[in-house]
């Protein structure tokens, strides 16, 4: 697949384009913000009236959604350059709507998508600082250190270091980015590490890493084609399977902690009970089944159930 889009394939109108854009930023897949959702709930009510607190959450806010842009685009923009989204995409008895995909479909030129990758990861930059700045720089430093490292490592998950194509990167960008994204705002407004905080980013970053595997399965063949070596590119069904199953485990094993070491309430590990239920089908639909699309479904909405019982929880124990 050539990289050269100077010229649309179609006359588009700039309602169209404005699609695109939209499409390539994948700010429609609203799991992205759910971090940011936990972080503004753990902060205690105290900690929210400090002055600045509630702006400061809004530009956070602001800054993950063009972190998530800036590394969807770049990730969209690789994927292109060299094949990988249209091997995926097109072949036989997988069809996906490639409308998802607009530098593919051509609704966006190149030039188009990398101006707005660029533009994404600076309007991320400055509504981050901005965060800090209403706040008078009164946070901790490791609040900064994090927003840094979750900044300038995003979009390096297709492109840069390309964490992605790397054994098990794509699972450490994926869960440790997930952590930073709940804990630099919480840090930031709560100024403090809390253990309610960490294990719930570990967590929504582990899931994460469950849903992403199945999806990987899907995407083998494309991948193995650029170079892209995730793990079921590398390793044997087997193997893949064996992480599977591992996932779910430490999963189980980290809600457990959560209802040890936090002070939530009995109910915590009840609330918790339908996304793991549905974690468990997922890995019998993956190892059992063979059935990797089904089973990424279920992810999806045990990813969903997972968010809605932290929020419950941080919600009644406010």
């Amino acid at each position: 697949m050539s990289s050269d889009l100077s010229a649309p394939a179609r006359v588009r109108s700039p309602w169209q384009v404005v699609v695109g854009l939209a499409r390539i930023s994948k700010l429609s897949v609203y799991l992205h913000f759910f971090p940011w959702v936990l972080a503004a709930l753990l902060v205690s009510p105290a900690a929210l009236d400090r002055p600045g607190a509630i702006p400061a959450l809004v530009l956070f806010l602001l800054a993950s959604a063009g972190l998530v842009a800036a590394t969807a685009t770049v990730d969209d923009i690789v994927g292109y350059r060299n094949g990988s989204d249209a091997a995926n995409y097109t072949r036989p008895g997988f069809r996906r709507d490639i409308r998802r995909k607009p530098l593919l479909s051509g609704a966006l030129t190149m030039r188009e998508a990398v101006v707005f990758a660029v533009l994404a990861e600076a309007f991320a930059v400055v509504t981050g600082f901005a965060g800090f700045a209403v706040l008078d720089w009164d946070v901790p430093v490791s609040a900064v250190v994090v927003f840094i490292l979750v900044t300038v490592f995003g979009p390096q998950y297709s492109g840069g270091l390309r964490f992605s194509y790397h054994l098990g990167g794509a699972e450490l960008l994926l869960g440790v980015g997930t952590l930073g994204g709940l804990l630099f705002p919480y840090l930031a407004v709560e100024g403090r590490w809390t253990w309610a905080a960490v294990l719930q980013g570990a967590l929504m970053g582990l899931w994460l890493v469950m849903l992403v595997s199945c999806s990987n399965v899907g995407d083998r063949e494309g991948d193995a084609q650029v170079g892209r070596r995730t793990l079921p590119v590398v390793a044997p069904m087997s193997t893949v399977k064996a992480a599977v199953v591992a996932y779910l485990v430490l999963s189980v094993a980290i809600i457990g902690v959560f209802a040890l070491v936090t002070t939530g309430p009995w109910w915590a590990l009840a609330v918790l009970a339908p996304a793991t239920a549905l974690h468990v089908a997922q890995v019998h639909l993956a190892v059992v089944r063979d059935r990797w699309r089904s089973a990424r479904v279920a992810a999806f909405v045990a990813y969903d159930l997972g968010f809605l019982g932290l929020v419950a929880v941080n919600l009644l124990t406010r």
